[in-house]
């Protein structure tokens, strides 16, 4: 896989593929930070072009992020079984919610798509739409946007060239984020403090710091977030497992366990299982693209 280095606002073309990382399919991704207000709720924009490879399918892991997808393709075709040839039509535009359960995508609809990566509570600052009504949803962006979504889309496929796509897409967001709310202060330090050690038992010492109740500070974060307190936390830190067996380095899984708060290493495998629908050892033999898309068939 070829991408941006995204520690550069403009286009550098660099390299990612590691180990585990199936190079099977040449696939292209182009990254960019935002300006400021944008970066505020938005960690990074991205353009990926995907050339067909020899696996039909991917299991997707929850990521801890919500996505904004425009697909700048009509459609593919699909031969089926039969030897039949039936074209697909692909969703223009769509919004992926925070998820807690591993999701599979066909891998013939990903051949071009563009879009922003959110930070956590980045909604908050782009959707008027409260985050945990997104929670394991996909949502056709224009039930949130309205005809927006639909002229944003033809915008970036008029665009001639990657880097006015860029453009068009950020102004497009730029123009949202400079008329929303930011985040409450007590879920904007609960993000901070959850960062930094996503323990379980950290939650309840991150309210009591707020000084909100229990009930208030879990609605004001479930609505801003997408998650409650102490599902984000498990969330987070399995996505911190996962970034950590898929780097290629050995794997100590009694260290992992302890360091992610897993009271031992059978929930830490528990947990694994329950958002990957997988076991550890399992995606850690795996085909993948990248770390949070393994290969199905």
């Amino acid at each position: 896989m070829r991408t941006i280095d995204s520690r550069n606002p403009r286009l550098e073309l660099g390299s990612t593929a590691g180990p585990g990382v199936s190079s099977s399919t040449e696939m292209v991704l182009f990254e960019r930070r935002p300006a400021p207000p944008l970066d505020a709720y938005v960690e990074r924009l991205c353009y990926w072009e995907g050339l067909p490879g020899p696996h039909r399918r991917e299991r997707v892991l929850p990521n801890g992020r919500f996505q904004i997808i425009v697909n700048l393709a009509d459609g593919f075709f699909r031969e089926e079984a039969s030897g039949v040839v039936q074209f697909q039509a692909t969703a223009p535009s769509i919004v992926v919610g925070m998820q807690t359960q591993y999701s599979v995508v066909d891998t013939a609809a990903m051949r071009l798509l563009m879009g922003a990566v959110l930070r956590p509570g980045g909604t908050h600052g782009l959707f008027d739409i409260p985050a945990d009504a997104f929670h394991n949803q996909v949502v056709s962006l224009d039930l949130v946007w309205g005809a927006e979504a639909n002229r944003l889309r033809d915008r970036l496929r008029e665009a001639p060239t990657i880097a006015e796509k860029f453009h068009w897409l950020e102004e497009a967001l730029q123009r949202r984020a400079a008329r929303r709310l930011a985040l409450h202060p007590s879920v904007r330090h609960a993000l901070s403090a959850f960062r930094r050690a996503p323990l379980i038992r950290r939650v309840m010492e991150v309210r009591r710091e707020t000084g909100l109740s229990h009930r208030r500070f879990s609605q004001l974060f479930r609505q801003q977030v997408g998650l409650t307190p102490k599902l984000y936390c498990r969330v987070h830190r399995f996505q911190q497992v996962v970034e950590q067996i898929a780097s290629g380095t050995h794997v100590d899984w009694a260290q992992i366990a302890l360091a992610g708060g897993y009271s031992d290493q059978a929930h830490l495998a528990n947990e694994f299982r329950a958002f990957s629908g997988i076991s550890p050892g399992t995606y850690l033999a795996s085909d993948r693209r990248h770390a949070h898309h393994v290969v199905m068939d």
